[in-house]
């Protein structure tokens, strides 16, 4: 039979910073999954534990904490004891304490428990002796000194329970500059309360909630460490971004986009030289598969910033189906472990943004998005949240610093750009196709863009990859399908050789799939993998493998040589 505990459900309290403030609902009776760390009471709710660092990022509004077994409970308070008396006295115990749940520099979940009893006591003192009509009696140096070893055994508790009673509102504003003008007396010791207190009477004289004063209070703090002695700002930006070494970096991975490839990370560098020019966002276009999300994580990558992608086909805007910039935003800050400064330092890419063109007014969802666009560009603050159904927890984040990439194929405009190279007898026929250079009215034309954003956006076009294209990606990139599976076969000792026939078969392949490279991984997969299986499972047997063009169509066509007898 399972053990059945008792513990305390817990309310959780937002304070601002990744920090919380639990408090006693009620105390509950049930199981605890031994794997999972889960209690299940016994209506069938389920409560992770309070210290569980997942629930810091998580909209779930209660834990559970201070667990007992229950039989233990009971003898602990007498065999007399009903059961029900025994939930209530636990309840009763549990509820003069609250706890202080947060992350801790090295991202280590901390936890803080105060007891309200002490901190109430040290309060109506602190208020008695502030109150200059106070009548009581004076205390007797018995009396003071006991007080005062009371307060050096938990001097931090006292303080810290003072935080978060002025945080939840529970003093009027006359009672707040009381205890700040007693609190003065001590502005060494006590700063953080007094900053606490200052932010709360702000936040009350302004009706506003105390998170949203403390984050502005906080971006006011850091802009001011940022901004330079001197007045002249520098010629170059202190982010300066190096170009050749990044363009070296970027194309040993992304074949056959040189140009397109370093006129991006010019622009990125271009906009680091001028606030002005962060106003303005990148639009790659090009089919699918040539590289244009891989670009954009190998720039973020050694830029050391990070890269979001946001497909823009599941955006949308309040009272639409989909999901909102605010949800986006809020996945942006957990993957950047909830560092909110590194967040807003992000490259974003909003993929397939042709499909949310729309220049007709009737289409309110397409024309929505792209004027929210326009704003993300542009730099605002959003207040991210995990659910905007249920925005129980906001963290305002800035796009200001952000660099705003989109991408879209815009099939329909390059379809309407392509050279006529000549028809009938004497044409010269190319195998690659040849476009004229696209304006933005062919955006606003053929992809229903808007004028407002063809405005904002600096077009850059990635290059068609033709079959020799596609080979080069498989022969050079070092991160190509090819050598990731060369390497595989390396760590069993074995050598795997690709003909020029299996190259240009496989890359005629993809091209014909209008794949681009990204059809490599599959086809390169798919006719490997017998090969594969063949060494794996006769270890030392072999030393290299052979594939050809049949290999590509057949692959259980491959040719094996066996390793050579030590004498």
């Amino acid at each position: 039979m399972a053990k059945k505990y008792i513990v305390t459900i817990m309310d959780r309290h937002y304070l601002g910073d990744g920090n919380y403030l639990f408090s006693t609902n009620h105390a509950a009776i049930g199981e605890i999954d031994e794997k999972t760390g889960i209690f299940t009471d016994r209506y069938g709710n389920e409560y992770a534990p309070m210290a569980n660092k997942e629930l810091l990022f998580s909209e779930v509004p209660y834990a559970y904490s201070n667990t007992h077994e229950l039989a233990r409970i009971k003898e602990s308070l007498g065999k007399d004891v009903s059961l029900t008396q025994a939930i209530a006295e636990y309840e009763f115990i549990c509820k003069k304490m609250v706890y202080f749940i947060g992350l801790s520099e090295d991202n280590e979940v901390y936890c803080m428990k105060l007891n309200l009893d002490k901190v109430k006591n040290d309060i109506a003192d602190l208020k008695r002796n502030a109150n200059p009509d106070n009548q009581t009696e004076p205390k007797s140096e018995e009396q003071i000194e006991k007080e005062e070893e009371k307060e050096e055994d938990e001097p931090d508790s006292h303080i810290n329970q003072l935080i978060a009673d002025v945080v939840n509102g529970k003093y009027s504003i006359k009672e707040l500059y009381i205890i700040k003008e007693r609190l003065m007396e001590n502005k060494e010791v006590l700063d953080q309360v007094i900053d606490t207190v200052d932010l709360q009477i702000e936040a009350t004289e302004n009706h506003e909630s105390f998170s949203t004063v403390a984050a502005n209070r906080k971006k006011e703090r850091e802009e001011e460490e940022e901004t330079p002695s001197v007045a002249v700002k520098p010629a170059i930006s202190s982010k300066k971004v190096d170009i050749n070494d990044l363009f070296n970096k970027v194309t040993k991975t992304l074949i056959a986009q040189d140009e397109p490839a370093r006129r991006v990370i010019a622009e990125i560098a271009r906009k680091e030289m001028d606030e002005r020019k962060k106003r303005e966002g990148i639009l790659l276009t090009g089919p699918t598969g040539v590289g244009k999300t891989e670009l954009m994580r190998l720039i973020a990558k050694y830029l050391n910033r990070p890269f979001h992608k946001i497909d823009s086909t599941q955006i949308t805007v309040p009272g639409y189906t989909g999901k909102d910039i605010e949800e986006e935003l809020w996945d942006l800050i957990l993957e950047c472990g909830g560092d909110v400064k590194r967040a807003e330092q992000a490259i974003i890419f909003f993929d397939e943004i042709d499909k949310k063109g729309s220049s007709r007014k009737s289409d309110v969802s397409g024309q929505g998005v792209i004027n929210l666009l326009l704003q993300f560009i542009e730099g605002a603050t959003y207040s991210a949240c995990e659910n905007m159904s249920k925005p129980l927890n906001k963290v305002n984040i800035s796009t200001e610093n952000m660099t705003i990439i989109l991408g879209g194929a815009y099939t329909d405009v390059y379809k309407n750009l392509l050279e006529k190279n000549g028809v009938g007898f004497g044409s010269n026929v190319s195998s690659k196709p040849v476009y004229r250079k696209a304006t933005t009215q062919d955006f606003i034309q053929y992809g229903m863009m808007t004028d407002e954003f063809m405005g904002r956006v600096t077009v850059i076009k990635l290059n068609d990859l033709d079959v020799d294209a596609i080979k080069r990606v498989m022969l050079e990139s070092d991160q190509s399908a090819i050598k990731i599976q060369q390497d595989i076969f390396e760590k069993l000792g074995v050598k795997l050789t690709f003909t020029d026939g299996y190259t240009t078969t496989v890359a005629e392949g993809a091209n014909k799939k209008k794949a681009g490279a990204r059809g490599l991984n599959g086809i390169i997969d798919e006719t490997t993998w017998k090969a594969f299986d063949e060494v794996y499972c006769h270890p030392d047997v072999y030393e290299e493998v052979i594939l050809d063009e049949e290999t590509v169509e057949n692959p259980d066509h491959f040719q094996l040589i066996k390793r050579r007898e030590s004498n």
